[in-house]
């Protein structure tokens, strides 16, 4: 892979740097794309990959060679189903995904609680994948649901060269265009539903598994 040394457009601190001062460990979120190893933070821990297998194929990660890169499919790669056939909208598809794939989750989560040090969550785009992900770790952290969707909907910006690129090569524009959709309400539509259903995120993250350590790590 040819990279360049284009600035990595959707990288920034899960929630903002705020949310994170006190805390033992930097968590970042970001896309994925031809860049140079300048393009991240330094001193990285840890490089959480949550691509399918032939995504990282296709495209491997320009940390790749690094000792803590660790591809963690949220998608299980051994099945092509995603998102149940009914979930058109975002927000379906998103609380699809906490039944759906929350063995993928959990392994993420998993990833960055066993980690000392900083951590990068990545995918794609770093929008949906990467969002939930991130919505989870913020709202653990005490963020409002607001200020979650507010973090959600900033990857808008960031995208926006390479939304316009993937719309103008698209055979379906319209699909193409609701899949990038960004707003703050999808993700604040997630968490309301997670807190409906499971009580907190917590409460969540002990269903699908992990351990109270673990969550505490976080």
């Amino acid at each position: 892979m040819t990279t360049t040394s284009r600035a990595l457009t959707n990288l920034r601190p899960v929630g903002g740097p705020a949310l994170q001062v006190d805390r033992p460990r930097t968590v970042y979120r970001a896309n994925t794309e031809p860049v140079g190893p300048e393009a991240y933070p330094s001193d990285l821990a840890a490089v959480i990959d949550l691509r399918r297998v032939d995504e990282t194929a296709a495209v491997p990660h320009p940390l790749a060679a690094s000792p803590g890169y660790r591809g963690v499919p949220m998608f299980d790669p051994s099945s092509g189903l995603e998102s149940a056939a009914e979930a058109t909208a975002l927000e379906d598809q998103y609380i699809d995904w906490l039944d759906r794939h929350r063995s993928g989750i959990a392994d993420a989560l998993r990833a960055v609680a066993a980690t000392d040090g900083d951590v990068l969550v990545c995918c794609s785009a770093g929008k949906d994948r990467t969002g939930i992900v991130s919505a989870l770790l913020a709202r653990h952290w005490g963020d409002s649901v607001e200020a979650i969707g507010d973090d959600y909907a900033a990857s808008a910006a960031g995208l926006a060269d390479r939304f316009a690129r993937e719309r103008a090569a698209s055979t379906d524009p319209e699909a193409t265009a609701t899949a990038q959709r960004c707003v703050p309400e999808i993700m604040t539509t997630v968490i309301e539903h997670l807190e409906r259903s499971w009580g907190s995120v917590d409460d969540y993250l002990l269903a699908i598994g992990l351990q109270d350590a673990e969550i505490a790590a976080l």
